[in-house]
């Protein structure tokens, strides 16, 4: 169902009663919730049970206005389940990483470093990296960098890919799932 959150438009489909947002790439890129990387992982966590939230920035604000988005958009969540895991893509990823620390587990996508004002934040949750191969923005040796660096609980799965995961949107849904049926036990 559309709703809106605080002037946030989002996406939200109530599965069951663990929750995970998702944090949609760079708006200036063309980054919504329809994203079709999200959507995919939306639809495919919908049908084992998880509720999904994916919702629209309210502009690009530095990083920094998309951080507090993802956070209200959280206490919504939090509102509603027991349970909210975090997911975000590329830009998304930064600022889901700068949420992460109030959420139960966090999933990296083409996780960046930095980008505008904001930092990749490490956080003592568990964590999932899921990295592209043959990632035209990152190189695979600054992604498995910036993984090393953080703490533990971890984990990581390189795709054989692109930035896009052109022709690989199943088996990332089918990573994120495997995470999250294992995080929830």
């Amino acid at each position: 169902m559309e709703i809106e959150i605080g002037g946030i438009e989002a996406s939200y489909c109530l599965s069951g009663e663990k929750a995970v947002l998702l944090c949609p790439p760079h708006p200036l890129m063309g980054g919504n919730r329809f994203d079709v990387r999200l959507v995919r992982i939306s639809e495919e966590l919908n049908k084992l049970g998880f509720s999904t939230l994916s919702f629209d920035y309210k502009g690009y604000r530095n990083g920094i206005g998309e951080i507090e988005d993802a956070k209200t958009c959280i206490e919504f969540l939090k509102s509603r389940h027991s349970n909210v895991s975090v997911l975000g893509y590329s830009f998304g990823s930064v600022v889901a990483s700068n949420v992460a620390n109030i959420c139960n587990s966090a999933i990296f996508i083409s996780p960046l470093p930095s980008i505008g004002s904001i930092v990749f934040k490490d956080a003592n949750v568990p964590k999932l990296f899921i990295i592209a191969k043959k990632d035209q923005f990152l190189p695979l040796s600054e992604s498995l960098d910036l993984f090393f660096k953080l703490s533990e609980p971890k984990d990581f799965v390189i795709l054989d890919t692109d930035h896009f995961y052109s022709g690989k949107f199943d088996i990332l849904a089918k990573k994120v799932c495997e995470f999250l049926n294992i995080e929830r036990k």
